[in-house]
């Protein structure tokens, strides 16, 4: 099913599809999405948490996911973790 979701005229009107094509085509194979996901949520050691998960889960949640696809681990935490460190 797809949806079809116009922008309000003001932002339609700013919007520059030609810049917005060639920025897609720029970050086009980047890994973007598996080396951001636990920064682009977290990015402070105590605040910006979800209601109910404390900080210490994350060691623990990293082994569960790394014990079942070591792949998305290495993806998804360690990766990230090493392009946030300068690793």
């Amino acid at each position: 099913m797809n949806s079809y979701l116009p922008l309000k005229k003001e932002i339609a009107d700013k919007f520059n599809e030609t810049a917005a094509r060639e920025l897609f085509f720029e970050m086009e194979g980047v890994p973007y999405g598996y080396h951001n996901f636990m920064y682009g949520w977290v990015d402070t050691p105590e605040d910006n948490w979800p209601p109910l998960l404390p900080h210490h889960f994350v060691p623990i949640l990293w082994s569960l996911v790394e014990a079942v696809d070591k792949p998305l681990a290495d993806n998804m935490f360690t990766e990230a973790l090493n392009l946030r460190l300068g690793v």
